[in-house]
């Protein structure tokens, strides 16, 4: 006996019926330890964490090479860490020093937020490390070369990425499946995974689709989307392309991939994308986003259906007073109102076409249509200390745009055009 879903359908919000939850990901933190220069972030953001390795549990926590288990790699001098390949560390002591840091870092069972695991040395497919991280296609080879004689080079080639794949696999694999069995409540998943390898933006009539080699190697991925419990792609985008429609494209493909990559695992429910970007530019950390360019990745990212957005940051942002000033200018005015404006547009498009039971996406998804408030019919003033007050209703004529405009991603327990009955599964 078969049992199958009756309809596609997104796994239930993050923070109650929220359609498109912000987080944030930078150490502010410091900008109050230092300067003095305050912040109130609870007023934008609906969960947020320093990735400082002096704060534990946080609603957003990310893991960085060094902060979880024992981590094979090697330096940017070519010096190995943690013996430098995954089939030259030992997976047991790895995941046993794993267990003991994810309760350090997270040391509630009952957390419910993002855990993300930013692991950007090798990856997990042979012909994916190129450039910089061809050195772990090297120091395969090598390892084959010195454990047998009389091997030729293209069965070394074949031993070495095998075993470096297999390795690989079972280190990214047991890690995130160890987070979700120890806090299963936290959603889970790496960091750039998946990426659509898009970069090309200098190109003539760069179009910003996901080259279909890329597209099938992280098909093949699989048993990664399977383990994981949320998908966490990236949107950086470089100045020199502000305010260029490449940028548009650029993001768009990439939250498109991770969309169609959360439909193919074998949970009852799409993973949740929650798509990373940053204050400024990818070359330019404070130089920070023009609205067209929040348009472009936030605002594309709630218009294609992502669960959210975090905001990732470094030192850079707190490396002086001006710098925090900076930062708490662009939090009170830009992005605050860009973030409010988004956030409370999909939410009510959520609860007018959809019941608060799924969330709006675009019919066309390429269409420049957005979740945002009518300036016509709404007012986004700052209220002072970092929050904002929105004043107004949509006109029945913007109602019935959203509805011509969108239509429901039912999320699950719930079906029907507007999410208004229950899914109930199909017996075969």
């Amino acid at each position: 006996m078969l049992i199958v879903s009756s309809f596609s359908h997104d796994s239930l919000p993050l923070v109650g019926r929220k359609p498109f939850i912000a987080a944030w990901n930078a150490p502010l933190d410091l900008c109050t330890v230092k300067y003095n220069v305050q912040a109130n972030l609870e007023h934008l953001f609906h969960i947020s964490g320093s990735p400082r390795a002096i704060r534990t549990g946080q609603n957003v926590t990310i893991f960085y090479a060094n902060r979880l288990g024992l981590y094979p790699f090697y330096t940017d001098h070519g010096v190995p860490i943690n013996g430098g390949l995954p089939q030259n560390c030992s997976l047991e002591a790895h995941l046993l020093k794993t267990y003991k840091d994810i309760n350090h870092f997270i040391p509630s069972e009952d957390f419910a937020g993002l855990a993300v695991i930013d692991w950007e040395y090798w990856r997990p497919q042979w012909n994916r490390n190129w450039h910089k991280k061809d050195i772990y296609r090297c120091k395969s080879r090598e390892m084959i070369a010195q454990a047998y004689v009389n091997v030729t080079p293209s069965q070394i080639e074949e031993l070495a990425r095998k075993r470096f794949e297999r390795s690989a696999q079972a280190f990214m694999q047991r890690t995130v499946q160890l987070g979700t069995r120890l806090r299963p409540n936290g959603l889970w998943g790496f960091y750039l995974y998946p990426d659509c390898h898009n970069y090309n933006l200098h190109e003539h009539n760069y179009t910003g689709s996901c080259p279909l080699l890329e597209s099938l190697r992280n098909d093949e991925l699989i048993w990664l989307w399977n383990s994981s419990t949320a998908l966490f792609p990236s949107v950086a985008i470089r100045k020199s392309q502000t305010d260029s429609v490449s940028n548009l494209h650029f993001s768009q493909f990439r939250v498109l991939e991770s969309l169609r990559i959360a439909r193919l695992t074998s949970h009852d429910f799409e993973l949740p994308t929650f798509v990373y970007t940053r204050l400024g530019y990818r070359d330019e950390a404070m130089a920070f986003l023009t609205t067209t360019d929040l348009i472009h990745t936030i605002g594309e990212s709630a218009a294609l259906g992502a669960a959210g957005f975090v905001i990732w940051g470094d030192l850079n942002l707190t490396s002086s007073k001006h710098n925090c000033t900076k930062v708490k200018s662009f939090l009170n005015h830009r992005l605050g109102q860009y973030i409010i404006n988004v956030t409370q547009a999909a939410e009510v498009c959520s609860d007018f076409l959809c019941q608060s039971n799924g969330r709006c996406v675009r019919r066309d998804l390429h269409a420049p249509y957005y979740h945002h408030l009518s300036g016509d019919s709404y007012h986004i003033q700052p209220s002072g200390d970092g929050d904002f007050v929105v004043t107004g209703r949509h006109s029945l004529h913007e109602l019935q745009l959203l509805a011509k405009r969108f239509h429901c991603h039912c999320y699950e327990g719930h079906a029907g055009e507007k999410c208004d009955s229950l899914n109930k599964p199909i017996i075969e």
